[in-house]
């Protein structure tokens, strides 16, 4: 069981039945790599945002300096989240929903306090976007609930590949709060290169 579920999970009797069925089906099926990085799976909707609407899968890689602020790689992390029976998905809601349910739900297990009215999320289309995989250029403003509670700015990208037979949306989300000419970067783009959906 990684920090991050640890942490976000630690607080409820929900939490703790989510925590039993993440121990019972933890092998990576969509995010193989970085075999260096921490990995987690769980389902959707998360039981800190139970207000989501969408159900799936998501899993995620932390890098080794994910948890702690004076990492460079402090807050650097991918994730993956597979939904179903659905033929798109509103990004920015997608976003707002989960990082305002994450920050609310770990602020209040670490006895931290957040104003979550302040988390945002800013958007605009990537100029790598393609027909069969649209690219997001976006920056978060979120708190580092997992450290001190303070704000954090985070760049990212978000690509969404849609497998319509399945009637299933990948969203692959990669982000830092360093600037992506950083050297964390180069990793969070080869998870992002490497991606597929699953055949």
């Amino acid at each position: 069981m990684t920090k991050f579920l640890k942490q976000v999970f630690a607080f409820s009797f929900l939490s703790f039945a989510s925590i039993v069925t993440v121990a019972q089906d933890n092998t990576p099926q969509l995010l193989k790599e970085p075999a260096g990085w921490e990995f987690e799976r769980f389902p959707l909707p998360p039981v800190f945002a139970p207000n989501f609407p969408y159900k799936g899968v998501e899993e995620l890689r932390f890098a080794p300096g994910m948890f702690k602020k004076d990492a460079p790689d402090y807050f650097t992390y991918a994730f993956v989240a597979q939904l179903d029976d659905v033929a798109d998905v509103d990004v920015k809601n997608y976003l707002l929903t989960y990082f305002k349910g994450l920050c609310a739900a770990t602020a209040r297990d670490r006895k931290l306090t957040v104003d979550t009215s302040n988390v945002t999320v800013a958007l605009e289309p990537n100029r790598k976007s393609q027909k069969a995989a649209f690219v997001y250029d976006a920056t978060l403003n979120v708190f580092g609930v997992f450290a001190d509670g303070a704000p954090v700015k985070l760049n990212a990208e978000v690509k969404l590949l849609h497998n319509v037979k399945e009637k299933k949306v990948y969203l692959l989300f990669i982000t830092s709060p360093q600037e992506k000419t950083n050297e964390v970067w180069k990793m969070l783009y080869k998870i992002q290169k490497d991606f597929v959906i699953p055949a």
